[in-house]
Parts: structure tokens; C-alpha cells; sequence
């Protein structure tokens, strides 16, 4: 409030100066114009409206003063009430604190005694229950410890026995271990002997023709009818013995070759790094090229007659011509383009060799088929025969029926009578009396039953074909 009353007197005073120095400054100018009644008549009335403001001035200023002297007062005496509080709020908060300590000093005392009383009393009664509840809890442990060793026992006696298990089956699988051990190094030593077998020249042709044979044989093509192993072709000058010859229907003699280049294919197998393989098997698959380039150069099909325009050069494994087609991916297409040699491994051997065998049957199929027919017409004519001897012996069955059915009706009504009587009179006894004789009513089935009876459309055709040899 003081501050405010300040502010105003400030501005008053301010305004009280203003108003004085243009009071001055009209006079001065009055005094300079002194000869200008006009001017001194405007400038007087401008100072009369001076003296107007400075006299309003100067009552705002007076009740200015006023109000600052009235806020000095107010001042005043609310900084002696606050000192008045103040000193009432030290006083009461000393005598709080005193009647604090004194409450805490009483508590302490009051609560250490309830506290004493109360854990002598709570000892007691804990000590009391703790013996009553081990009491209790060593009869129910013991029983507790009863049932457990109850229900362990089985299981202790299932481990046990599972313990036994597991080490008879450890043993088994240690010595089956030992075995298998023995086994992987003899067979290391099988495999040993074979690529050191393998490494030699006829060994490997050997090899080579077996696994042809084999396939040959599972084709169903038949050895010195439809294929020659070893044919001998006469070259002037010499001979050439292909390692086989199938015929093929048309007159076609188609000529295999068996070849397993194995020596770099060998070594790539224990080459030290990548360079080194790929070196070696790029060598495999020049030998296999070079061997194709061979056979080309033979002219089987000049001096075999019957054979066309190839030769089947065969690979007894496929991961032979496929290590040797790793590195040289287009070698079957370039044997086959440049020298006419087809490069066959086993799959490929075998499905022309079973296409060959299928063309064999079904030419066999049309050369029987008269055969067949033939074959056919005799067996019809012989099942006539034998069903008219049928149709004779069943007439005759019919016969002997009829004449037993009227010997049995003549047994019943003119001899059987007649033999009751000593029956009846006892002289026979009951376990040897004449049985009863009844009439058999079936009958001989006709021939035209059988017929009758016959699957409709059935396939009366043979069954297989004879066999028939084709020429060299």
C-alpha cells in the first residue's frame, strides 16, 4: 500500500513540474510579446488553464500525501501484530515440544511395561504350543515317514531293478558298440581293397561287363536270342568284340560298349584341396571323351550289319559320369553330336533295354496270333468231345437213378413188409433192424446248365504266349 502511495505522489509530482515549466514558458513568451494583444490575450487565457491543472495537480499530490501517510500507519500496525504473532507462535510451539517430550517420556515408560507383561505372557503360551505341536509333530512325522517308505518302496524297487536294466543294456551297447566298431574297420578294409582293385585296367573292365550283364538279365531280353555278349565282328585285318549286341525288331543291331574309366575319378577322391579335384576330374572327363572318340572311329555300324549310326557306350555308375559332367556339363551332348556315341548309365541302359524287351513281345504277340488261333480251335474241338462223353455218363447216371428209385419203391411196399413181421415177433434185435431206404430225389445237371452258367463275355482267349526264337 505504501508502495502504491509512492507511485501516485511520484506522478503527481511529475505532472506538478510539467504544469510549472509550461507556466514558465507562457510567461516568457507573454513578456516576448508583449506588443501582441492578441497573442497575450490567448497566452493568459492558456495560463489561467495552467494554473487550473497545477492547483488540481497539487490536490491530488495533498491526497496523495494523505493516503501514504495513512498507509505508513496501517503499516505499522500490522508489523506489530505480526510481531505479536510471532512471538505467541514461538511460545506455543515451545510448549508444544515440552508436552511432546512428556507424552513420549510416559509412553516409553507405559509401553516397556505392557511390552514386559506381554512377552513374558507370549513366551509362556509360545513355549506351551511349540511343545504341544512337537508332540504332535514327531507322531505325525513318524506316521508321515510310515506312509512315505510304504509308497517309496515299489519305486526304489522299480529303480533298482531300472538301474539293473540300464547297465545290462549299457553292456549290450558297449560290446554292440565294439562290433560295430569292428565292422566299420573291416568294412574301411573292404573298401580299401575294392578302390585298390578298381585301379587296375582289368579289373575294372571285368566290373564294367558284370554290371552289364546284370542289366541285360533284368531287361527280359534273352542271352543268344535277343542280345550276344562278346560278339566277335570280323574287320579286315582284324577283329573288334563289342562287350554286347542287342537286336532290335526291324533288323536293328544296336552295339554296346562297357567302359569305367576310373584313374582320375580315384584320385580326385583323395585329392588335398579343390584345385587339385577339379584338375583331376577334368581329366576324368577327357578319358571319357577320348573313349567316345575311340569307339566312333571303330565303324560299327559299317561292319556290324543291322547296326545304326551310334554306339551305346556304357558307364556303370552314375556318379562316374556325373563327377566327369561337374566340370564338363555338355560332354554327353558333344559324344553324341561329334562322335554318334550315346553315354548310358545303368537307368538310362536299362529303360531302352526294357523298351526292346516290350517291342520283342508284342512282335512275338502278332507272329503267335495265328498260333493262338489255332491252338484254339483244337482246344474247342476236344471240350466238345469230352462234353458229349459227359452228356453219356450223365444219361447213364440218370438211368441207374431211376432204376434205384423204383428198386427202393419195390423194397418198401412188397419186401419190407413182409421182413417187420419177425420184428414184431422179437426175433431180431432193436440195433439190428433193417434201416428205412428213402428215394433220391436229385437228378443229373444237363450240359446246357453248364453253358447256362458261363460268365458272359468271358475272355476265352490264351493266357500266354509261346515262346518263339528270333534269327541272329
Amino acid at each position: 500500500m505504501e508502495l502504491t502511495g509512492a507511485i501516485v505522489l511520484v506522478a503527481a509530482l511529475t505532472a506538478l513540474a510539467a504544469v510549472a515549466a509550461g507556466a514558465a514558458i507562457l510567461r516568457t513568451r507573454r513578456a516576448g510579446v508583449a506588443g501582441a494583444p492578441g497573442d497575450i490575450a490567448r497566452l493568459t487565457v492558456q495560463l489561467e488553464e495552467r494554473d487550473r491543472e497545477v492547483r488540481q495537480v497539487r490536490d491530488e499530490r495533498d491526497g496523495v500525501r494523505r493516503e501514504r501517510d495513512t498507509a505508513r500507519q496501517d503499516l505499522s500496525a500490522a508489523q506489530a501484530e505480526l510481531a505479536a504473532v510471532k512471538a505467541d507462535h514461538k511460545a506455543r510451539t515451545e510448549e508444544l515440544a515440552s508436552a511432546r517430550e512428556q507424552l513420549d517420556n510416559q509412553f516409553k515408560g507405559l509401553a516397556a511395561g505392557v511390552l514386559k507383561d506381554s512377552t513374558d505372557s507370549l513366551l509362556r503360551q509360545a513355549k506351551e504350543q511349540f511343545d504341544t505341536q512337537r508332540q504332535l509333530g514327531a507322531a505325525e512325522l513318524e506316521q508321515r515317514r510310515e506312509a512315505i517308505d510304504s509308497l517309496v518302496a515299489p519305486i526304489r524297487e522299480s529303480l533298482e531293478k531300472l538301474g539293473e536294466h540300464a547297465s545290462a543294456i549299457e553292456q549290450k551297447r558297449v560290446g554292440a558298440y565294439e562290433r560295430l566298431t569292428t565292422q566299420i574297420a573291416s568294412l574301411q578294409q573292404v573298401a580299401g581293397s575294392l578302390s585298390e582293385a578298381l585301379r587296375s585296367p582289368n579289373i575294372r573292365g571285368q566290373w564294367a561287363e558284370q554290371e552289364l550283364g546284370n542289366i541285360l538279365e533284368l531287361s527280359g531280353l534273352q542271352q543268344h536270342i535277343d542280345y550276344y555278349p562278346q560278339h566277335t565282328v570280323p574287320v579286315p585285318g582284324s577283329v573288334v568284340r563289342p562287350d554286347a549286341v542287342v537286336s532290335v525288331p526291324g533288323g536293328l543291331k544296336v552295339v554296346i560298349d562297357a567302359k569305367a574309366p576310373l584313374d582320375n575319378y580315384l584320385k580326385a577322391h583323395e585329392a588335398g584341396d579343390d584345385g587339385e579335384e577339379r584338375a583331376l576330374l577334368a581329366n576324368h572327363a577327357a578319358a571319357i571323351s577320348k573313349h567316345a572318340k575311340t569307339l566312333s572311329e571303330r565303324d560299327y555300324d559299317d561292319v556290324v550289319a543291322g547296326s545304326p549310326d551310334f554306339v551305346l557306350m556304357f558307364v556303370p555308375a552314375d556318379p562316374i559320369l556325373d563327377a566327369a559332367m561337374k566340370v564338363q556339363p555338355t560332354l554327353w551332348e558333344r559324344a553324341w553330336h561329334d562322335h554318334r556315341v550315346l553315354i548310358a548309365t545303368p537307368g538310362l541302359l536299362l529303360a531302352f533295354l526294357r523298351t526292346v524287351a516290350l517291342a520283342w513281345q508284342q512282335q512275338d504277340m502278332q507272329k503267335n496270333a495265328q498260333r493262338i488261333a489255332d491252338l484254339g480251335k483244337d482246344l474247342y474241338d476236344r471240350l466238345r468231345i469230352f462234353a458229349e462223353h459227359m452228356h453219356g455218363v450223365g444219361k447213364g447216371l440218370d438211368q441207374a437213378l431211376t432204376a434205384y428209385n423204383k428198386g427202393v419203391g419195390s423194397l418198401e411196399s412188397r419186401v419190407l413188409p413182409q421182413a417187420r413181421r419177425f420184428e414184431d415177433l422179437g426175433a431180431v434185435s432193436d440195433s439190428k433192424r433193417i434201416p428205412e431206404l428213402g428215394p433220391v430225389e436229385s437228378t443229373v445237371r444237363p450240359i446246357g446248365a453248364l453253358e447256362a452258367d458261363a460268365t458272359p463275355g468271358a475272355d476265352t482267349s490264351a493266357g500266354s504266349v509261346l515262346p518263339h526264337k528270333r534269327s541272329a
